[in-house]
């Protein structure tokens, strides 16, 4: 069985009931149980791929931009015989202070007929959302007739004919812009009764600012997925965001309950305020909340950092300055580059082309690992684009290239420098290495290293066999506790990590998923 790479994905977050792919609009909620399912199973009965798009959609109107990502949803959350939420961090997945009152939006001249309904039905399910919270939703007509995922708006409406699989779907702040759209398909305008058209865009522009499904908590008693979210209101079974057939008490038409008021108040702030809510920023924000809740997060310096490829400096405009690198990368094998200096408010770019299949991934204030980053586009191919707003507590930004499958890559950094950011003083550069066996569930622990807050830890590792890296800082690394741990096949993993402030002393282990040898290669900086 292929083993999953454990990572928590920023981009898209699971929603809905574990037994039941309820669809917006789909009163009957036909049981659809996933467990027990194989991979193929999976994809081939219970989601849904739009050719035009290929986006792949789970759950109702969950949402992957490629089928490397609703295969790794799979390997996390439904092999098991469940569907749990996807989480980073501790912060919100919700809208930058400037982006949250400049949430444009076109809506497409190729509705026909049906744009009015569409445009009257935008219009009065955003004024809801906008009456109780410090958002602003901004109808811009002028691109309508070419409205599409590239149009310079924040999200695109467009109709799909998709056979009734689903009503609608939309997105969280942090999905990338080439999916950031909401999608109605022609059979939302069939219905003599309810969900209506308001009442399902109700529901979607929830999502767009934030909320996962309501039904996610525990208390809805048939639909929990996991704990892993934050809650601002009490449970709310009436909620927009609640299905009625996962022990919902209200009717298909998907109206604001108090809850819901309170909620969005609490992440957003009240209209006309300074606003609320947390983490990342539009486009960049990360992980996943509750229904009632919101979403999860975290995130010149020089190029080509530790164990990277080439770098190379670029030209600047008007204080913007662009670094690119280049590299080639293993599978399984990561490299680091940073920290590069940005401003606070300014605009991060980071492009990524090349061959293969490499991921990008980009944290500010730290190197990103697997499983913490601001962005993590995770495309099948080499061509990656993180587009980020600088949060107000960042001064510096880190760059890493993942190998998903062996690949070459050309990464373009572009930042606005806030000023020098000085690597930390002092410190002693260190290399050791160790090398051994272990045997099947076998765990060998080594001594603490010293290390020096603000610098680069990396372990790599190569063997035979199948044995797992892991590193931990302040205490020693279990199968259940740890900062990184690759758990890939084989036995060529990687960990680049920032030393945390406040921590002194790194941990490695290497335990048996299989019998195998190891040997370990570290560089480090002590104190």
């Amino acid at each position: 069985m292929k083993r999953y790479v454990v990572v928590l994905a920023g981009l898209f977050i699971a929603m809905g009931c574990g037994v039941q792919d309820a669809r917006v609009g789909d009163p009957s909620g036909a049981d659809q149980t996933t467990g027990g399912l194989t991979w193929e199973q999976f994809r081939d009965t219970k989601a849904f791929h739009e050719k035009d798009t290929g986006v792949w959609i789970a759950d109702g109107d969950t949402t992957f931009a490629d089928e490397k990502l609703l295969r790794e949803f799979y390997d996390n959350n439904v092999m098991q015989g469940q569907l749990i939420v996807n989480r980073i961090g501790t912060a919100d997945d919700v809208w930058d202070a400037v982006t949250r009152k400049n949430l444009t939006y076109c809506v497409s001249d190729t509705f026909g007929t049906r744009k009015a309904a569409v445009v009257q039905a935008m219009a009065a399910a955003s004024a809801e959302w906008m009456a109780v919270a410090d958002i602003k939703f901004i109808y811009d007509s002028s691109k309508d007739s070419n409205c599409t995922a590239s149009t310079a708006v924040v999200f695109d409406v467009n109709p799909v004919n998709v056979n009734g699989q689903y009503i609608a779907r939309s997105f969280f702040p942090s999905t990338a812009r080439s999916t950031r759209n909401v999608l109605i398909d022609n059979s939302a305008f069939t219905s003599s009764g309810d969900p209506t058209l308001t009442g399902v865009l109700r529901h979607e522009l929830g999502h767009t600012i934030g909320f996962r499904h309501e039904h996610t908590r525990p208390e809805a008693g048939t639909c929990f997925e996991d704990n892993n979210w934050r809650a601002l209101t009490p449970y709310d079974q009436a909620s927009v965001m609640h299905y009625p057939q996962c022990n919902g008490i209200s009717s298909w038409a998907l109206v604001l309950t108090t809850l819901d008021k309170q909620g969005a108040t609490l992440l957003y702030g009240a209209p006309g305020g300074t606003g609320g809510g947390s983490g990342g920023g539009a486009g960049g924000g990360t992980g996943g909340g509750t229904g009632g809740g919101s979403a999860g997060g975290t995130g010149g310096g020089s190029a080509g950092g530790t164990g990277g490829g080439a770098g190379g400096g670029g030209g600047s405009t008007g204080g913007t300055v662009t670094d690119t690198v280049t590299g080639s990368v293993a599978k399984g094998s990561s490299k680091n580059y940073g920290p590069y200096s940005v401003a606070p408010g300014s605009q991060l770019v980071v492009a990524m082309t090349g061959t293969g299949d490499p991921d990008l991934y980009v944290r500010f204030n730290a190197a990103p690992t697997t499983s913490t980053y601001n962005c993590r586009p995770y495309l099948s191919g080499a061509t990656e684009t993180c587009t980020l707003t600088v949060p107000s507590t960042a001064t510096t930004a880190y760059v890493m290239v993942r190998g998903y499958a062996a690949a070459t890559y050309t990464v373009k950094i572009t930042h606005t420098p806030s000023g020098s950011t000085p690597p930390p003083s002092g410190g002693t550069p260190q290399h050791s290495t160790a090398s051994g066996s272990v045997a099947t569930n076998q765990q060998v622990n080594f001594a603490a290293i010293s290390v020096l807050a603000g610098t680069i830890l990396t372990v790599n590792m190569t063997g035979t066999g199948d044995p797992d890296l892991y590193v931990r800082f302040g205490s020693a690394p279990t199968t259940t506790a740890y900062d990184c741990r690759p758990y890939v096949n084989g036995a060529t993993e990687s960990c680049t990590l920032t030393v945390p402030a406040g921590q002194t002393s790194a941990y490695i282990a290497v335990v048996g998923y299989a019998a195998g040898t190891y040997s370990l290669d570290l560089t480090y900086t002590s104190p």
